[in-house]
């Protein structure tokens, strides 16, 4: 059955702090074409430059992803892309008047709600995948990334924290809009309280504080309760649904990440992307091995 791409049936404009500037930080997110895809642009610098979701702008962090082209630096992007793509939309213009995306509580789901509240709106172009046609592992450390074959997009995800509310955990997810605003969308983000207060001293995250996550001490949970048992994979989840969307299409197969972060991510899909017969269009064009420049860096902040 074909697929056909979706857009934004109207603008959706949210408003709230960033936790690295302490800044009130707008965007809005507008229609976009059929075959656009994901563009950005940075309304607040001269000539209001365009930013397109493309995997040679995107750089993982410890604790953020991060959209730069090497001159210009947005920050925080991957609740958004997380939203989209379990909501599976392909084309959208988001309008950002700041150097981040607010993180709200920590999860997606004001994105996810503010865009349902709007709806979407079908477009005559058949939908493209990043499918997955040969098996691939990306190893760091202990962390991993491994991608099989599926006709459809699963997750599989396995985290560990010597803390005694999280210790290991795992979660397993075949993700569609249904089933991402149920199971995943409100998962938040968690830090650990003397953390926070660290960076908060050294200026770090100017905004950041115990409402956009979960803090933990070393005992417990300061400002629960949890959505769920195990909201701590399942944002893992969230945010590996994000980060695997910064190749700008949406993804078809499965994907196994056992201890991972940003960083691992958005590595393993750089060198899965560079491989070739690995990964293809799902529009019937012959396998691709995407090679890229890495735009010019510069030094990033810590991320939260």
């Amino acid at each position: 059955m074909q697929e056909f791409q979706q857009t934004l049936a109207a603008p959706v404009e949210l408003e709230g702090v960033g936790v690295f500037s302490g800044r009130k930080v707008r965007v809005v997110l507008e229609p976009a074409k059929a075959g656009e895809g994901v563009v950005f642009v940075l309304e607040e610098v001269s000539g209001a430059p365009r930013l397109p979701l493309r995997p040679e702008y995107v750089l993982g962090t410890e604790g953020a992803t991060v959209l730069s082209d090497g001159y210009h630096t947005l920050y925080l992007i991957e609740h958004l892309l997380s939203a989209l793509h379990g909501l599976r939309v392909d084309n959208v213009v988001i309008r950002v008047f700041g150097p981040e995306i607010p993180l709200f509580d920590g999860s997606a789901q004001v994105f996810v709600r503010e865009i349902l509240t709007r709806g979407l709106r079908l477009q005559p172009l058949p939908k493209r995948y990043l499918e997955i046609l040969k098996p691939f592992e990306v190893q760091n450390g202990v962390g991993s990334l491994r991608f099989r074959p599926a006709p459809d997009f699963r997750l599989r995800v396995r985290i560990a924290f010597d803390h005694p509310l999280i210790g290991e955990q795992s979660f397993s997810l075949t993700i569609n809009p249904l089933t991402y605003q149920r199971e995943v969308a409100f998962a938040r983000t968690f830090g650990f309280k003397e953390d926070l207060l660290r960076r908060r001293e050294k200026g770090l995250l100017r905004g950041g504080d115990f409402s956009n996550g979960l803090i933990l001490d070393e005992t417990k949970v300061l400002n629960g309760p949890l959505r769920r048992p195990d909201e701590f994979v399942r944002h893992k989840a969230l945010d590996l649904v994000g980060d695997l969307f910064t190749v700008g299409l949406p993804f078809r197969g499965e994907v196994e990440a056992e201890f991972s972060g940003h960083r691992l991510h958005i590595e393993a899909l750089k060198s899965l992307l560079s491989a070739p017969g690995i990964a293809r269009l799902s529009d019937g064009l012959p396998p691709v091995a995407l090679f890229f420049l890495a735009p010019k860096k510069r030094p990033l902040r810590p991320g939260y």
